[in-house]
């Protein structure tokens, strides 16, 4: 059996990875299976990230569940099509979230378990850091207080938290 990776080499060691309900094996000859360890011992997200849409286009592929063959989707912006994406791991730019949005949604959903970002929002303006900062040092302020049992200093500072933390949902 050849290196579900490479298509090269003899597989001679086999990873499974359980994605959702599905179990996907890929089969790795000793190069890949290096390169794999490699990537998980520095760290190296682009490199496992590729490997993980491999298995998923490639299990895809296997089940049927693929498209019909027909052009590659190119992004319009960069220009880098989708077989670039799933080959290295990363999208060309912001626009290719949207240029292959049909094909990244069942992979998002796969790894993540949702398609839409449920993080922590960016502090896109100065104020709104000015804010996120004032918050921070008025709670390090009332565990302060609290730890001194000055209850009265600790409740007018929750009460100055909870205003601009209304301040931040008005704004």
């Amino acid at each position: 059996m050849l290196c579900d990776e490479c298509n090269q080499n003899d597989a001679i060691y086999s990873v499974s990875v359980l994605m959702g309900d599905e179990v996907v094996t890929r089969h790795l000859c000793p190069s890949c299976m290096s390169k794999m360890n490699q990537n998980i011992s520095a760290s190296n997200i682009r490199g496992l990230l590729s490997s993980i849409l491999t298995a998923i286009t490639g299990s895809e592929a296997k089940a049927g569940k693929e498209a019909p063959k027909g052009p590659d989707p190119v992004c319009p912006t960069c220009h880098t099509a989708f077989s670039q994406v799933t080959a290295s791991g990363h999208l060309g730019c912001p626009a290719c979230y949207e240029a292959f949005r049909d094909q990244l949604q069942p992979m998002l959903l796969q790894i993540h378990g949702r398609v839409q970002h449920a993080g922590r929002r960016p502090l896109c303006t100065e104020d709104a850091q000015r804010l996120r900062k004032r918050q921070e040092e008025l709670t390090r302020r009332l565990e302060q207080a609290i730890g001194m049992e000055d209850y009265e200093t600790a409740a007018a500072l929750r009460d100055r938290i909870r205003s601009l933390r209304a301040e931040e949902v008005d704004g």
